[in-house]
C-alpha cells in the first residue's frame, strides 16, 4: 500500500512567493530563485517507492514454552535480499496486545544495502496461555520522502509465545520412583546408608553382620541402615477472586504464580516418590463443599491428572485478568473449604498452601490446619509493588500476616522477586516433608528446624525474614490490595 503525503508545503509557498515578487518587481533573479523550491516539489511529486519482494523477516522467541513470569527474549531479524538499497526502512513487530514489553523496543529504523540484515531484540514477560504474534509491519520511504509504502513482511521461525505451568518442571521417570520414598526416617531399616550398630540377634541375616566390629572386639553386632519412607503432601492453591490481581500490565496474576509454584512442587515431590494431592479453595468446584479435590497418589498418572487440574485453575485466572466484574471476598465459602480440606487430608499428610496473603483468610486457614496438628508450608508469591506509599503499607501488612502464620508453627517462604522457583521449593519442603514422614512412622513432629536425616539444621530458621524472590505477578488489572 502506497501512501503519498504532502510534505513540501513550505517549498510550494516559497515558489509562489518568489514568482509573485519577481513578476511585481520585474526582478529575473527572484524568478530564477523560484525554480529551486519548484524542483524539490516536482521531484517529491513524481518520485515512486515500493517494498522489495525479497525483504524477509525471521523471529526467534527464547525460551518457549516458558513458565509464568519468565522473561522471554524476542529477536527479529530483517534481511534485504533484493539488489537495491532501502534508504529508509521502519519496522514494527506484531507483539500480542496482552503481552508486556519489559526491555527494549519492538520498533526500529534502518538503512539496508543489498544482502544486509538488521536485528532488533526486546524482552517480554510470559503469561499463562499461548499468544500469536502478528506479522511485522514494514514502511519504506523513497528519496522524495513524500511517498511511503507500507506492508506486512513474511516471517519465518517462531510465530507464538507459549507459556505453560510445567514448562521448566523436571520430568518424572516413565515408571515413577519406587513406592519407598527418599526421605530418611528416624527409625532404622533396610537401605544402603549406615545408620547405627546394635546387638546381634540370632535371626539377623549374615550380610548385616559387622565383621569389622567382630574382628576388633570379638562380639557380633548387626548394622542398621537408614530407612527411607514416602510422605503425603496436599498442595492447596488459593484461587479466590481477591488474588486475581497483578503487579503491572501484561504480567501473570497471583493465582497463576501460585499454580505455577504448585506445579513445580508437584513434579519435585512425585519424582521423589511422595504421594501428592491437590485442593483449590476460593472457587466453586465439583468437589465436597465446592472444593476442587484430587486425592493424594503417586506416579505418572497422578502427575497427568494433577497437571490438568492446575492448568484449569490457571486458565480461569487468565480468563479473569481483563474482567471488570467486581471481586467478592467469599469468606464463608472459603472457611468451609478450608475445613473440608482438613477432613479430606490423610492424618499423616502435610499441607502446602500457595497464596499471596493479601488478606486474612489464608492466615485463618493456616491457623485451622496447624490447630489440627498438620504440618503446614506457606509459599507466598510477592506481587505487592513497593514503589508507592500505599504499596509499602500493604507490603508491611502482608509481612505481618506471614509472621502470624509462622507463629503458629508453619513454615513460611516469602517468594520475592529474583529468586528462582526451584530454590524456593527446595527451601519450602526440605524440612516439612521430613516432619510428615516422622508422623507417618510414629515419630514426633518436634521442631521445625530439624533437617532431613535427623540432624539439626541451623542454616534455616523460617519466618518472613527468610525470603526467596519472586517475579512480579501482573496483568492489565493493577494490584488492588487485600479485601
Amino acid at each position: 500500500m502506497i501512501d503519498r503525503r504532502v510534505r513540501w508545503r513550505g517549498a510550494l509557498a516559497a515558489t509562489v512567493a518568489l514568482t509573485v515578487a519577481g513578476i511585481v518587481d520585474g526582478n529575473p533573479v527572484l524568478l530564477l530563485g523560484a525554480v529551486v523550491p519548484l524542483v524539490f516539489v516536482a521531484y517529491g511529486s513524481l518520485s515512486r517507492v515500493r517494498v522489495p519482494a525479497d525483504l524477509v523477516a525471521t523471529r526467534s522467541v527464547t525460551p518457549t514454552p516458558a513458565p509464568p513470569g519468565q522473561p522471554v527474549t524476542v529477536t527479529l531479524e530483517v534481511t534485504n535480499g533484493s539488489d537495491r538499497t532501502i534508504t529508509d526502512l521502519r519496522i514494527a513487530d506484531g507483539v500480542p496486545a496482552s503481552i508486556a514489553v519489559l526491555e527494549g523496543t519492538p520498533r526500529a529504523g534502518a538503512t539496508l544495502e543489498p544482502g544486509d540484515s538488521h536485528t532488533m531484540e526486546y524482552v517480554v514477560v510470559a503469561r499463562h496461555g499461548e499468544y500469536d504474534f502478528d506479522p511485522p509491519q514494514c514502511r519504506v520511504r523513497g528519496l522524495g520522502v513524500s511517498a511511503t509504502a507500507t506492508t506486512t513482511l513474511p516471517v519465518s521461525g517462531d510465530r507464538a509465545l507459549v507459556c505453560r505451568l510445567a514448562a521448566d518442571a523436571p520430568p518424572i521417570e516413565e515408571d515413577g520412583s519406587t513406592r519407598v520414598g527418599q526421605l530418611t526416617a528416624d527409625e532404622p531399616g533396610t537401605g544402603i546408608s549406615f545408620h547405627s550398630i546394635r546387638e546381634y540377634h540370632r535371626d539377623d541375616p549374615a550380610d548385616r553382620i559387622d565383621w569389622r566390629h567382630y574382628a576388633k572386639r570379638g562380639t557380633l553386632a548387626t548394622v542398621n541402615y537408614d530407612r527411607h519412607v514416602s510422605a503425603t503432601v496436599v498442595l492447596v492453591v488459593d484461587a479466590r477472586p481477591a488474588n486475581r490481581v497483578v503487579a503491572g500490565r501484561g504480567r501473570p496474576t497471583a493465582v497463576e504464580y501460585g499454580a505455577y509454584a504448585a506445579t513445580r512442587a508437584l513434579s519435585d515431590l512425585l519424582d521423589h516418590g511422595h504421594d501428592v494431592g491437590i485442593a483449590v479453595i476460593g472457587t466453586d468446584g465439583p468437589g465436597p463443599a465446592g472444593c476442587r479435590w484430587l486425592e493424594p497418589a503417586s506416579g505418572p498418572a497422578q502427575r497427568r491428572r494433577a497437571l490438568e487440574f492446575l492448568r484449569r485453575v490457571a486458565d480461569e485466572a487468565a480468563a479473569d485478568r481483563d474482567s471488570s466484574t467486581p471481586r467478592t471476598a467469599g469468606g464463608g465459602r472459603t472457611r468451609r473449604q478450608v475445613r473440608k480440606v482438613l477432613e479430606l487430608a490423610p492424618t499423616t499428610a502435610q499441607v502446602a498452601l500457595f497464596s499471596p496473603v493479601l488478606d486474612d483468610p489464608p492466615v485463618a486457614a493456616v491457623e485451622t490446619w496447624r490447630g489440627a496438628g498438620l504440618p503446614v508450608v506457606l509459599v507466598s508469591p510477592d506481587i505487592v509493588p513497593s514503589n508507592t506509599v500505599s504499596g509499602q503499607f500493604e507490603q508491611t501488612r502482608r509481612r505481618t500476616r506471614l509472621a502470624r502464620c509462622q507463629a503458629t508453627g508453619a513454615r513460611t517462604v516469602d517468594w520475592r522477586r529474583g529468586t528462582p522457583l526451584p530454590v524456593v521449593i527446595e527451601q519450602a519442603f526440605a524440612v516439612d516433608a521430613r516432619r510428615s514422614s516422622r508422623r507417618s512412622t510414629g515419630g514426633s513432629a518436634s521442631s521445625s528446624n530439624t533437617g532431613a536425616g535427623g540432624k539439626r539444621d541451623s542454616s534455616w530458621n523460617g519466618g518472613p525474614d527468610e525470603r526467596a524472590g519472586s517475579n512480579p505477578a501482573a496483568d492489565s488489572r493493577r494490584w488492588g490490595g487485600g479485601e
